[in-house]
Formats: C-alpha cells, sequence, structure tokens
C-alpha cells in the first residue's frame, strides 16, 4: 500500500479565501477507578493491622472533620486549551498559494505541564512554463512545553504528582493550620511539607523549580516537474526536516525551615542542567513517470531514487552550587565534573532505487509490481543493501456485463497483494559498530578508554513480508462492506538481545528471530437516512490479530526479557506476560498462597523456578471501533467509540496502594479494608506482614470501550450569509474527547500499548467550543 500524505493548497483560478478558526476549551482527568481511602477509612484499616492511629490524629478527624481527596487537590479540574488560526488561501492563472498562522495553548491538569505552539505554514505552486511546475511547501513551528517529569530527590515525590496524589495521607490537609484558645482551626498559607504523610508538596516543588523544554522545528520542501513530452513527467524534490531542542532545568536554592506545624524541610543548594540538540534530515527523490493508454489498456511505469541524509549533535552540562535565585546561570555555581557533561554526534545514511509498473484494462482488471533497493548506514558493509518487492492485483467485478442486471450492487472488488518492505529503524546508528567510550576513572590525571559496545558484523535487515485478500462491496446504495485477510512474517526482527555477562555487556543490538501476525479487519458503513435534508449514518470496523513467535537467535525456544514480565517464547505471542500465579490467601493464617510451574500449592515465592506464560497478552488481540453521524440541514452530530478486548496491563502502583506494609506511612486503596485479620476469613487481602510479589495478582484486565470523540456543529445558512457582502462560510461547534470510558482496569488510564504502567500522567477529557469563518 501508500500512504500519501497531503498539503492544504489553494487552487488555480481561484479568488482569495480568507478562513479564521478559534477554540477555547478546557480539560480534566478521566475517570479514576481507584478509589483511595478516606481518613475514617484509613483509621479503621490501621486499627485492622494493630497499628493503630494516635489520639490527636482521631480526634482531628472527628472533631474537625478533616479528610482530603489529594486527587482533587493535585489535578486541575478545568485546564483551559485555546487555540486561534488563520489562513488565507487562492490563486491565479498560474500560482496558487496557501498562507497559515497558528496559536495553541494548553494547560496541563497539573502544576508545571502544559504546551505552547505558534506555527506558520506556506504552499506555493506555479506553473512557470507549460512543461515546467515548480513549488514550496514549508512549515515552521515553535514550541515551549513542560512535562512535569523530573526526578525530586527530597521525599518520596520521585517522579510526577500522580504519586503523591495516592500516597498522602487523607487526614493531611493542603493548607498548614493552627487552634485558637476555643479549639477553632484557623487556616494558614499552602502547605510545603505533609505533617503526617511527611511529603514535599508538589506545590513547593513547583514553586523551587523552573523546567522549560523548547523546540523550533522547520519543515521545507521544494520540488521541479518536468511534462516535456505527454505521458512523462519527471520530477525532483528536495526536503530538509530539522529542529532544534533546548532544556533548561533550574532548582533554586533555600536554607533549612520548619514549617508553622514544625515539620522540617532540609535546605539545598541551586543547580541547573542546560541541554541543546540539533537534527536535521535531508532527503532527495527524483523519479520518473510514463503514462500512456492504448485503446482499453492504460499503463503507467515510474523509475526513482532517493537519499535520506540525517545527522543529529547534542550535549548537555549539568552544575551546582548556587546560593542565591538571582544568581542561577552556569558560571554561578561552584561544582561541575566531567561526568556531569555529555556530548554525542550521529548520522546516518539511507539510500533506495525502486521501479513500479501499473497496469489496468477497461477499468476492470488491474496490476501492480515494485521493486526497490535500499541501502542503510546502519548495517555493516555485506549486509547494507537489501532488495524488497510487491505484487498486486484488483478486480472490480461490478464493471463485468453480467452484473449489469443487479443494479442494487453498486460496487464489488476483490484484491490481493504480496510484497516484502524493510526496515532499519534500531535505537542506535552504530548498532554494529564495536565501540570505544571514555572510561569512568583517571589513569594518571589522565581520560581513559575503554570498549563501550560489543561489535555485530552480522546485523542487518529486518523484513516483513506481507500478503492479504480483501473483498469491497457496497448494496443498495446504503450497505458499505469490506473484509480483509493479512498475513505478515517478520523475519531478522531487530531488538537487543542478553548477552552473557562474561563478554563485559548485558546485552546489544541483534536480529532477534521471526514473528507472525495474521488476523482480519472488517468495516462496515450504512447509509440509513439519506435525503436532500436529512442523512444518518452508521459506521463500525472490526479487527482480529494473532500474534506467534516462531523462531528466536542462536537457535533457542525463548528467554527472559528481564524486568518486563515478559518471555519471548517460540509458538507464543510477543507480548504474553510471564509471572508467578497468585494461589490467593490461605484463610488459616492470611499467608499468600502461589501456584509452582506444575500447579501445585506452594507458599514459598520462586519467581526464577515458578514463573509462567499466563496466556494474558500486553497487546488486545480484539480491537476495533464504531460510531455514528446524523446530519439535517446545517446541524451535524457525530459520535465516535474505540475499543479493546483481552488486553492486559501490570499495575504497578498497586504494588504501593495495596501493600499493607506501606499502609503505615501512606494511603491505601479501599480494597485494603478486606485485608486477612481473622483465621476462616475468605479474602484475596494477605495479612499484615506478608510481603508483596510482583505476582500475576497485579496484572489487571484493561480491556476498555470509549467514548472517544463526540462532535456538534451547526453551519450558518449560506443564504442568510450572503447578505452581508463578505461571509462566505460560518459555523460553530463543539467537540468533547474521551468523555466516557468503561474498564475494569484501576490505574488512570487502560490504553496505552505497553506492558506495564506505573502512576503514569492520566488521560484526559477535553471539552472544546469554537467557530470557523472563510471571508
Amino acid at each position: 500500500g501508500v500512504i500519501v500524505i497531503t498539503s492544504k493548497k489553494g487552487k488555480f483560478g481561484q479568488k482569495a479565501n480568507v478562513t479564521l478558526r478559534g477554540q477555547y476549551g478546557f480539560s480534566t482527568m478521566v475517570q479514576d477507578q481507584a478509589e483511595m481511602m478516606n481518613s475514617e477509612q484509613y483509621i479503621q484499616f490501621r486499627d485492622l493491622i494493630g497499628q493503630p492511629v494516635s489520639d490527636e490524629i482521631r480526634n482531628l478527624v472527628e472533631k474537625y472533620g478533616i479528610s482530603t481527596n489529594w486527587r482533587d487537590e493535585v489535578f486541575d479540574g478545568h485546564a483551559p486549551t485555546y487555540t486561534l488560526d488563520a489562513s488565507v488561501s487562492g490563486g491565479g492563472q498560474d500560482v496558487t498559494y496557501y498562507l497559515s498562522l497558528n496559536h495553541y495553548e494548553q494547560e496541563g491538569i497539573v502544576d508545571q505541564s502544559g504546551l505552547r505552539r505558534e506555527s506558520l505554514r506556506l504552499n506555493v505552486d506555479a506553473r512557470v512554463k507549460p512543461w515546467l511546475k515548480i513549488g514550496l511547501q514549508s512549515n515552521l513551528s515553535y514550541r515551549k512545553y513542560e512535562t512535569n517529569s523530573e526526578i525530586e530527590a527530597d521525599g518520596l515525590y520521585t517522579s510526577s504528582p500522580t504519586l503523591f496524589s495516592r500516597l498522602a495521607l487523607p487526614y493531611d490537609a493542603p493548607r498548614y493550620y493552627s487552634f485558637d484558645e476555643d479549639g477553632n482551626i484557623i487556616w494558614g498559607e499552602k502547605a510545603e511539607r505533609l505533617y503526617y504523610s511527611n511529603l514535599i508538596t508538589p506545590d513547593f516543588v513547583c514553586d523551587n523549580r523552573d523546567i522549560q523544554r523548547r523546540n523550533i522545528t522547520a519543515n521545507i520542501n521544494l520540488y521541479e516537474e518536468l511534462t516535456p513530452i505527454k505521458g512523462l513527467t519527471i520530477r525532483a524534490q528536495q526536503a530538509v526536516d530539522a529542529y532544534d531542542y533546548t532544556y533548561s532545568g533550574v532548582y533554586y536554592p533555600y536554607d533549612s525551615f520548619t514549617t508553622p506545624m514544625g515539620s522540617s524541610i532540609t535546605g539545598r543548594s541551586g543547580s541547573r542542567s542546560e541541554a541543546f540538540q540539533r537534527y536535521y534530515a535531508f532527503t532527495y527523490t527524483n523519479t520518473a513517470e510514463y503514462k500512456f493508454n492504448i485503446n482499453k489498456h492504460f499503463v503507467s511505469v515510474l523509475a526513482g531514487q532517493e537519499s535520506i541524509i540525517t545527522k543529529s549533535n547534542s550535549f548537555g552540562v549539568y552544575a551546582e552550587g548556587q546560593t542565591d535565585r538571582r544568581q542561577m546561570r552556569l558560571t554561578d555555581a561552584t561544582t561541575v565534573s566531567t561526568s556531569d557533561l555529555s556530548h554525542s554526534i550521529s548520522e546516518s545514511v539511507f539510500n533506495s532505487f525502486f521501479l513500479s509498473g501499473s497496469y489496468n484494462y477497461d477499468s476492470k482488471y488491474y496490476f501492480d509490481v515494485t521493486f526497490r533497493r535500499d541501502g542503510s548506514s546502519k548495517f555493516a558493509p555485506g549486509h547494507r543493501w537489501a532488495n524488497f518487492f510487491s505484487v498486486g492485483a484488483m478486480w472490480d467485478i461490478k464493471k463485468e456485463s453480467f452484473m449489469d442486471e443487479y443494479d442494487w450492487v453498486n460496487e464489488l472488488s476483490v484484491k490481493a497483494s504480496y510484497g516484502q518492505t524493510g526496515n532499519s529503524s534500531i535505537g542506535s546508528n552504530y548498532g554494529y559498530f564495536g565501540l570505544i567510550g571514555t572510561g569512568s576513572n583517571t589513569y594518571n590525571s589522565n581520560a581513559t578508554l575503554g570498549i563501550s559496545q560489543a561489535s555485530n558484523y552480522d546485523l542487518t535487515w529486518e523484513t516483513v513480508t506481507a500478503s492479504n485478500i480483501a473483498l469491497s462491496f457496497r448494496l443498495f446504495n446504503r450497505l458499505g462492506i469490506t473484509a480483509e485477510y493479512y498475513h505478515k512474517k517478520t523475519s531478522d526482527m531487530l531488538m537487543e538481545i542478553p548477552y552473557s555477562y562474561t563478554t563485559g555487556f548485558d546485552s546489544g543490538y541483534g536480529n532477534i528471530g521471526a514473528m507472525v501476525n495474521k488476523g482480519v479487519d472488517f468495516d462496515i458503513n450504512v447509509d440509513i437516512f439519506n435525503t436532500r435534508d436529512f442523512r444518518w449514518s452508521v459506521k463500525a470496523n472490526f479487527n482480529y490479530n494473532h500474534n506467534e513467535i516462531t523462531e528466536l537467535f542462536n537457535g533457542r525456544d525463548e528467554y527472559v526479557v528481564g524486568s518486563t514480565g515478559l518471555k519471548y517464547t517460540v509458538g507464543h505471542s510477543v507480548g504474553e506476560f510471564y509471572y508467578v500465579r497468585r494461589a490467593g490467601v490461605d484463610p488459616r493464617d492470611g499467608k499468600q498462597m502461589w501456584y509452582d510451574k506444575d500447579g501445585n500449592l506452594t507458599k514459598v515465592y520462586n519467581e526464577e523456578n515458578d514463573a509462567v506464560l499466563l496466556g494474558k497478552d500486553c497487546f488486545a488481540p480484539y480491537s476495533g471501533g464504531f460510531g455514528t453521524e446524523a446530519s439535517w440541514k446545517g446541524l451535524t452530530v457525530s459520535a465516535d467509540f474505540t475499543w479493546q478486548a483481552k488486553k492486559y496491563l501490570l499495575n504497578n502502583d498497586n504494588y504501593f496502594l495495596e501493600n499493607a506494609s506501606q499502609g503505615t506511612s501512606y494511603n491505601q486503596t479501599t480494597h485494603m479494608l478486606d485485608i486477612w485479620t481473622t483465621p476462616g476469613q475468605i479474602t484475596d487481602v494477605p495479612a499484615y506482614g506478608e510481603e508483596i510479589q510482583f505476582d500475576d495478582h497485579l496484572l489487571e484486565n484493561a480491556s476498555f470501550l470509549r467514548l472517544k470523540k463526540v462532535s456538534v456543529q451547526y453551519e450558518l445558512p449560506r443564504s442568510l450569509l450572503r447578505r452581508t457582502g463578505f461571509i462566505d462560510r460560518a459555523s460553530v461547534f463543539f467537540i468533547g474527547r474521551n468523555l466516557l470510558t468503561v474498564t475494569k482496569y484501576t490505574g488512570y488510564d487502560p490504553e496505552p500499548d505497553t506492558n506495564l504502567v506505573a502512576f503514569n500522567y492520566p488521560n484526559t477529557r477535553q471539552y472544546v467550543f469554537g467557530f470557523e469563518i472563510t471571508f
């Protein structure tokens, strides 16, 4: 298949059109499935485990009702988003143009997260001569964004506010407080450290740091197109994709102090990190295409060459010791070492030669063939070049004479294809090299060198061999269905493979083996009503995919992928989980029970011997979506759903949130109120003192149904707009995203395609209102 990316353009002979589009919206967190304890529940939990809270805390909760929902305190329920677009497009006899400006600003749902973007796009096409056409497509953008994912060393706030919002105790308050002579509570300033949880608050962290990331991006595409004779098109295209990325991380100094409630915060000196990266990719594409037809025979032949040259240069520095918030330059620091410096230079080259041909007879029988020879500098000499091909055919059955009597059949076609494509995308441009790097120690005060990467001169292309067959038809001018079967075999998969530690390395890039993906895709569209004033249609798609590893490196049948909970095994899926199975809690003593690899019960956890493949996959084998759209005159309403089934995620959050040993210091979910306390009690929560393990009880069903998008748009009558004399079209609209999610998964979001999530930044529910006017 071919993916064609088009850019907005003007049209020849078109009068100038000016379009303004504005949007305002706000975001909030999608619904949270985890229910954290309130103050009364947490006090009850501490009583259950024999670790009661103090009378001071009981009195605080009973008398003053302090019970903080930290999720609501940390996450913004109304984070605004602004968008403004302005564009002008048109064209004369020989020139077309399109110019647009865009401003986008979005605040994150937690402090110090968000995005601001300014972009400029200019597209120009010109017919210089009857046989020569040239054009420019360009896009310049500036982005400034914050992610609030920096590591904070003080306290347990280690990655993001999502962790703090779960662990903070409910009887802590977001503000300091004291009591007057009559025992009334007096509220003070925002808390900097929680008194009972002993956690630094996100507000304090944000007030004492400044993290900025900036991107300047340029995408420029020039082309020259010649048509020297009828049917022959010669095209040359030069493109550059480039960006400059800068990072600035400032942690301000502060002195040690005691909070109004008596807890202490240890002071620190300041620090600053600066990093810069410049990347660009030049792409040169040259093609010649010749088209001709003889009677009912239509032929197209294209030959081409493409080169892609990429280069990247980045460096960074970290310095600490600044003592004044007003003097936070790198040169104001007192300490910087070579270990705090980084520098990277990388480049790669990709070359390709390709040839394709297309033939159709009477627009009924289609046949396509392609051949390409690709070369990549990421592989060693002798393995850099590889050949790939594809063939495809389609039969438009509806155009056969024997279908004329079946006027209720509007479309009917069958198609099939077979071919190979190559992949050279690995994490390093020098994956095959044996590299030398700077040693961690000095010798005689001089820098040292050492081997930093083992070589692999057999590293080669990953190849995907794909075949598919599809049937498409449309009946009664209302019902459209496409059904497709596909089979894709990936050979010589490019990944990191484990090395024996005796080599001095733990892993390196290699071709690890082969796997197969096969399945079916269905698409259905139904036009229920299709009249002049009223249209209503529904649509749905369904995918089933079966993944299976068929071969591994060095003749292996399996190997464990460290720290992932996955085990690549021939005959099984690449995303199948590999854990010890928990058998529950023994009602006699509250101890955890597991199954050993033979299915026998045991109370001894042995990951090395008893972990097994569970038949549960982090990649959903079933997925799809459905939606509907209805239009009445100028009003259009649509809704789109997406879903995935039999998908699983390891919820790392629950290792902390459903762990009684953690519960004496940090909050827990309400599920922990079912903790075993009495012989004979039936529960799945082990007794206090039981060490929680990374077994399959942390694995959750992450299947979901999500209302992905709802839109309502009203376009004003054009007959009314003509009276203004200058407005051509005008509309107002509402868009809602992720408005509803149905899932059993208890983490923040079930949608990520990964094996494990740990306090991830939540997905957002968005409400957007806007307008669009064309003059």
